[in-house]
């Protein structure tokens, strides 16, 4: 294909894209069938090229519809990615352009661009002027970073054996993987009892900590969380940096659901203790609606990443600032995406206050479903949607727990299959329970009200 063939072939695919996903007329979820796995499978590599757009046409038909739609207004599932279309403009842009987001050198002004958004989400945690961080692909290697710029500052290398961290039992299964990459094993990380609100307890954080250095290992690291993905709990956030504080560990804040929230002028007193930070996670492809990925790792004292990932290699030396930090100093990684300049054109072209209005929006929706779901007495709120997350679970006293289990897997499968919305199971206090994260902006009352009469009508198809 020559230039002019492949311009018109984009502007065609773009169109097309906008003509299929129509999301109020489609579907949350489709199920794959064994034809469209064979439709990839049987397709060898070949020597000579086969017709792009035979090729397009096999993607749109037996690749791309089967998934979850993600920004879908009935997705409920995981922490969905309700994408504003300005997003995928610049990450469209972004493509094309091909710009490398290593460091000044390589694309300057995008360098610039991520600055002055990270000194804005620095200055929304509470962080002062000494604060930095860099984007990163998710929260996955948010934390990683900051678990391995914790173990730097807090430990020596010969004392990393003697290292311990401390997490709630709502933790994200990253924060685990990560501790093991750092050379932390299950061994010296430590389970936080939580209260009935599933949130870290203060006392008993401190008293473990306490216990630990009287038997000769070295408590290094606290990982509090602004939203967990089971329940969008957010922990006494103030108190554990007290006692972090107090007992000189490094106090992580996994915010990469809920740290949006420091967005909202109603909401952001949820968070209040996140300013005491030394790091803080924060995805923008969740509650910042952008397409995948887009995160940051932000920290109180950038000198601890630069202790952590500085380096000089002679092939750097002349792309190297001399004025700037660079951002391959910040982090794990040296070439990069330009992640930054779909979120920060987002922000400019919608404004903070419609930012602020959807966000508020969430927290509403998710209060409109557990009103909903209150109105039947067959439904159980396990936790209240108060960061647009609720679990809640079919019940009757006339079943036992195994029996409620399999009723309520049942129920999402049904409601799944049915391709209306997407709810999944997550198990809470041990209660295989139904889960809903309400983060859309598309998500109206009255989308609420069908999925409660759906996930009614699942519960009269089981003849329970």
């Amino acid at each position: 294909m020559n230039n002019r063939e492949i311009e018109e072939k984009m502007v065609e695919v773009v169109k097309d894209y906008y003509e299929k996903e129509k999301l109020n007329d489609t579907l949350a979820y489709r199920e794959a069938s064994e034809e469209n796995y064979k439709a990839v499978s049987n397709l060898k590599f070949p020597k000579e090229g086969r017709s792009i757009d035979e090729m397009i046409d096999l993607l749109n038909r037996d690749v791309f519809p089967y998934r979850v739609v993600g920004d879908h207004p009935r997705d409920f599932a995981f922490i969905p990615a309700p994408v504003e279309e300005i997003s995928k403009i610049g990450d469209v842009l972004t493509t094309l352009y091909n710009p490398n987001a290593a460091g000044w050198f390589s694309a300057p002004v995008i360098a610039s661009i991520e600055n002055l958004l990270i000194d804005f989400l620095c200055e929304k945690v509470g962080f002062g002027k000494e604060s930095g961080g860099t984007f990163v692909s998710g929260g996955s290697l948010s934390n990683l970073t900051a678990i391995v710029a914790a173990r730097d500052d807090k430990l020596e290398m010969d004392n990393i054996n003697k290292g311990v961290a401390y997490i709630s039992n709502q933790a994200h299964h990253s924060v685990n993987k990560g501790l093991r990459i750092v050379g932390i094993p299950d061994s010296r990380i430590r389970s936080v009892k939580t209260d009935e609100n599933l949130k870290m307890i203060p006392e008993e954080l401190e008293k473990l900590i306490l216990e630990d250095r009287k038997n000769g290992l070295i408590p290094f690291m606290v990982i509090g969380s602004a939203g967990t993905t089971n329940t969008g709990t957010i922990d006494p956030l103030f108190d554990l940096a007290q006692v972090c504080q107090r007992q000189n560990v490094w106090f992580h804040v996994d915010g990469a659901f809920g740290g949006s929230l420091l967005l909202s002028d109603t909401y952001s007193k949820r968070l209040r203790g996140i300013e005491l930070a030394n790091s803080v996670t924060w995805d923008a492809h969740k509650w910042l609606f952008q397409t995948y990925t887009c995160a940051m790792i932000l920290v109180r004292d950038k000198k601890t990443l630069l202790k952590s990932f500085s380096d000089n290699p002679s092939y750097l030396k002349d792309a190297h600032s001399e004025d700037q930090i660079e951002s391959w100093d910040l982090g794990p990684e040296l070439s990069r995406p330009a992640l930054s300049v779909k979120l920060w054109l987002t922000l400019q072209t919608l404004g903070l206050d419609e930012v602020e209005r959807r966000i508020d929006h969430s927290v509403k929706i998710g209060e409109k479903a557990e009103s909903e779901l209150r109105k039947y007495d067959h439904w159980q709120i396990v936790t209240p949607g108060e960061q647009a997350i609720l679990t809640f679970r079919y019940y009757s006293d006339k079943k036992t727990e195994e029996e409620l289990d399999t009723i309520n897997t049942e129920i999402s499968h049904g409601i799944v299959s049915s391709g209306f919305a997407v709810i999944l199971t997550t198990e809470i206090k041990g209660m295989k329970v139904l889960r809903m994260c309400t983060i859309s902006p598309k998500t109206t009352n009255e989308d609420i009200e069908m999925v409660v009469e759906k996930l009614n009508e699942c519960v009269k198809s089981l003849k329970l």
